[in-house]
């Protein structure tokens, strides 16, 4: 096996991608700052989106309304490959909106209008979450991030939680965005909480340092990977906006350095499409520096183009 390798993804045939997605309000373009445009984005299914296209046999796990709406989101989702299967639609409901705004160098900032979202309640009904955990126990890689872990009750985490734990006993990966949001989380101590509970349960980390520094209160990325290794998370690799990402590797950490972009339009998905692009890589068989390589490749399109989901060139 090679040495960068800690996991074997190679007998990996389903995904199934648990999270949000919201309708999203973005500028039009830079010349017509006041005028927005619907779409959709939701870190996870940004993520699911880039997998999908890339290959992987992606199904998406959330909750939506039966309103037009959330038809159209999900007709949308099908047309890029990801499979709505286990998507549930609840009457009388609709799904939550952000707005994007950015500033000249292309971060971003959002509003939410998400709190009635049905995506909340994915699992907060026993006979529900158990139908969702006996689809779910049928995949070979799960996917999720710390926005999914925000939007549910401490009941619903715990149901969650246990499932995972079944999951991976038998033989199942899951991978794991930190994506700290503090607007996303009454308390930091919660979070906090919550995500060293979940950590034990991850195989494949893909946090952003920034997001984790501010989360557990670390010095550096150094910290960061000594705790993800108390948490026994196998294969690690931390994202570091411009300038890169760390893999954990034998023997040490390993720096693969981000594209450079001259011209940054919107950082919007950079992360969730770089995870999407480093897991096909893996899932096809590539070591992790390479699999890193596809990550930043993805990332590098997508901070060009506005919005969270935009056309890359996968290939």
């Amino acid at each position: 096996m090679d040495s960068e390798i800690l996991l074997d993804l190679s007998t990996v045939g389903q995904v199934g991608v648990i999270g949000e997605c919201m309708l999203e309000l973005s500028e039009f373009s830079a010349d017509s700052p006041d005028l927005k445009k619907l779409s959709f984005g939701g870190d996870t299914l940004n993520t699911a989106v880039y997998l999908a296209r890339s290959g992987a046999n992606v199904h998406y796990f959330t909750a939506v309304g039966d309103d037009t709406h959330s038809r159209w989101m999900i007709r949308q989702w099908q047309r890029a490959g990801v499979q709505c299967d286990h998507v549930v639609q609840v009457a009388g409901r609709v799904p939550g909106l952000y707005m994007i705004d950015t500033d000249p160098e292309g971060e971003r900032s959002f509003c939410y209008w998400r709190e009635h979202s049905p995506a909340r309640e994915l699992f907060e009904k026993h006979g529900q979450a158990d139908q969702i955990f006996k689809a779910l126990a049928q995949f070979d890689l799960i996917y999720l991030s710390g926005v999914t872990l925000s939007l549910y009750s401490d009941t619903a985490l715990e149901r969650l939680l246990v499932f995972l734990t079944t999951f991976r006993q038998e033989g199942g990966l899951v991978a794991f965005d930190g994506n700290y949001r503090p607007q996303g989380w009454a308390r930091k101590s919660r979070a906090q909480s919550v995500y060293t509970r979940f950590y034990r349960q991850v195989d494949i980390a893909l946090p952003t340092l920034e997001d984790e520094v501010a989360l557990f209160d670390l010095a550096d990325a150094t910290a960061l990977f000594e705790l993800l290794g108390h948490f026994e998370v196998a294969e690690i690799v931390v994202k570091q906006g411009g300038q890169g990402c760390l893999l954990q590797v034998e023997g040490g950490l390993q720096a693969v350095p981000a594209i450079v972009v001259d011209d940054v339009i919107d950082t919007t998905g950079a992360g969730d499409s770089f995870n999407a692009g480093y897991l096909s890589a893996r899932l096809n068989g590539e070591p992790g520096v390479v699999a890193a390589q596809n990550g930043h490749r993805y990332a590098a399109q997508v901070v060009c183009q506005r919005g969270a989901i935009v056309p890359i060139k996968i290939g």
